[in-house]
């Protein structure tokens, strides 16, 4: 078996650490509901002492973060080390003395590859993140996460905020960001350990656990922002306490405003003789039931001082000195700076502010599913679905080409209406009762109360309700184009059939072209973008993925080189232009 030949080498099993990471990196955006579009790289600064011939090394050596980036990487580094803020700092204790040097090199380190990617950054539309730095054999390396400026256009986060000398600073500027750096802890914490990326499985946390980390770590952020002396607090987990306990069998519903108790934008309306400590949650929960429209109860990292509402003239958002945590429901929480959502809360599992269902692919499916149905039917449709997400409890909605026989032939398993276009506020009154609302295409409503007939399917599940399943089984087994919204009593929503975002016709083009002229050590980025995207791949691109795979499973492998072989691409028989961009 041929081996690989690493020019730039560090260490022996930096290209599975590398691909490790970056695997990681993906999951968690994944999870998170961001696009899972990010790069990982390895920079390597030569240690003062070493002989090797390469002053800095990087990791993938393919060119696209060529060296010339760090020509002047190794000078920066000593100016910064020489000019460090620790140099004149004095520990009471020799073993900090003794480690100071190390660490003002690991600092100027991460510091001059910071500043070296500031123009790649530029260039390319990107944002690096470093992670902290290490010592391994010759070289102090970094591990560095680039993600596209697009994903922080999509989920915006807070404005930068100088720090003006504050120690603690200001927290991090969004989930997205405190995520990325919990992976970079991980990805810190396995550089320490022998071999780094020799032993991958076990050795770092999970997607979901860096994920929870990455919350707790975010939560501290209005804490940080809304007092110069901030008591650290585990503020995601109290929410998460909170939003799961009952008051005399009714749901957790109101809003905790985050925010200095003495500031002039607060506005009391009763205010507690004692403090209510935060760290109390059943007795935070009782308060929060006094809480009711248009009031919240004010607190800040530690108590709960009464009820009251920021005033209408204040801009949090602008000033970043208050935060509001708002219970939408039984275990379901989201964080607020001003208007814009930070984070939500499902359950205990954290997510970034979007809505379940993009607007454009709804659009374009309900156009595909129902074609003699105008753009104002779709749209129509769409504001429905806002609304019927947005109500406390549970519905279900069925788009029926053959509405109007479907109300005949089940009328007696509901009660048919003169046809009569359906609106925010009869969706409201006539969820109310049990059964399913039957809408023909253009929005008029034929029936209410309908229960569903159909066969079992593959898709049911007994994980799942019976609302659920009965629209799995009427979708799913019949002839005519149908089309169902359920809203679980979990606030859970699904559309049946799901519906698919649309992607970008270039990038598929680019993936497959990159996986064309890839090679054993740099195949996985576009292997695996494919393989999630293969309902968007048509027969020619198909012919030319498995023509790639075929080379690449023919290719001789170095002895003990993970390589996992990837089943061959098919056309799907459900895919149309209309599900390509650009």
């Amino acid at each position: 078996m041929a081996g690989r030949c690493i020019t730039l080498f560090m260490w022996g099993y930096q290209v599975s650490y590398r691909i490790h990471i970056r695997s990681l990196v993906h999951e968690v955006l994944k999870h998170l509901g961001a696009p899972a579009e990010a790069e990982v790289l390895l920079v390597g600064a030569r240690k003062p002492t070493s002989t090797s011939p390469n002053p800095v090394c990087v990791e993938p050596e393919d060119g696209k973060w060529p060296l010339a980036l760090f020509d002047n990487l190794l000078d920066s580094v000593e100016s910064t080390y020489k000019d460090h803020d620790l140099q004149s700092m004095f520990y009471s204790d020799d073993a900090s003395m003794h480690d100071k040097p190390e660490w003002m090199r690991r600092d100027s380190v991460r510091t001059s590859v910071r500043n070296a990617l500031k123009v790649f950054d530029t260039e390319h539309d990107v944002t690096s993140l470093c992670g902290e730095v290490r010592r391994i054999d010759e070289y102090y390396v970094t591990t560095v996460i680039q993600i596209p400026n697009s994903t922080f256009s999509q989920f915006p986060p807070l404005p930068d905020r100088p720090v003006d000398g504050r120690r603690q600073g200001y927290g991090y500027r969004s989930l997205i960001h405190a995520a990325l750096f919990a992976v970079l802890h991980e990805a810190t914490k396995e550089l320490q350990n022998p071999d780094p990326g020799r032993f991958t499985h076990g050795s770092v946390r999970s997607a979901q656990e860096v994920i929870r980390v990455g919350a707790r770590n975010f939560l501290h952020t209005p804490g940080l922002s809304i007092g110069r002396n901030y008591f650290y607090n585990d503020l995601f987990d109290a929410l998460n306490l909170v939003a799961s306990l009952m008051y005399e069998g009714t749901k957790s519903v109101g809003n905790l405003i985050l925010v200095n108790p003495e500031s002039e934008c607060v506005e009391f309306l009763a205010r507690f003789s004692e403090p209510v400590p935060l760290h109390e949650p059943r007795w935070v929960r009782k308060v929060l039931q006094m809480a009711s429209t248009g009031m919240g109860i004010v607190a800040d990292s530690r108590h709960i001082y009464g009820l009251g509402k920021l005033k209408d003239s204040h801009d949090a958002y602008a000033a970043q000195d208050a935060f509001t945590a708002t219970f939408l429901d039984h275990y379901h929480w989201e964080l607020r700076c001003g208007d814009q959502v930070l984070i939500r809360s499902h359950y205990g599992v954290p997510k970034l502010p979007q809505e379940p269902f993009e607007k454009v692919a709804f659009l374009a499916n309900y156009a595909r599913l129902f074609p003699r149905a105008s753009p104002k039917d779709g749209l129509h449709l769409w504001s429905l679905l806002l609304f019927q997400m947005s109500q406390q409890h549970g519905s279900m909605v069925v788009v029926a080409e053959d509405a109007l026989s479907e109300a005949s032939r089940l009328g007696k398993q509901g009660t048919r209406i003169e046809p009569t276009r359906l609106t925010e506020s009869l969706l409201r009154s006539f969820s109310c009762i049990d059964g399913t609302i039957l809408l023909a295409p253009d929005g008029v409503c034929h029936a209410v109360g309908i229960i569903l007939d159909g066969e079992a399917t593959d898709q049911c599940t007994p994980s799942r309700g019976s609302r659920y399943n009965s629209g799995i089984r009427y979708v799913q087994t019949s002839e005519a184009r149908r089309l169902a919204i359920v809203v679980s009593d979990d606030r859970t929503v699904d559309i049946i059939p799901r519906i698919r975002r649309l992607v970008s016709r270039s990038k598929i083009e680019q993936h497959v072209t990159s996986l064309e002229g890839a090679t054993l050590d740099n195949y996985h980025d576009s292997r695996n973008w494919l393989n999630d995207h293969r309902f968007y791949v048509n027969a020619e691109q198909c012919v030319r993925v498995n023509r790639s795979l075929d080379r690449l499973d023919s290719m001789p492998r170095e002895v003990g080189l993970l390589y996992i072989r990837t089943d061959r691409f098919v056309v799907d028989p459900e895919m149309d232009e209309s599900y390509l961009t650009d």
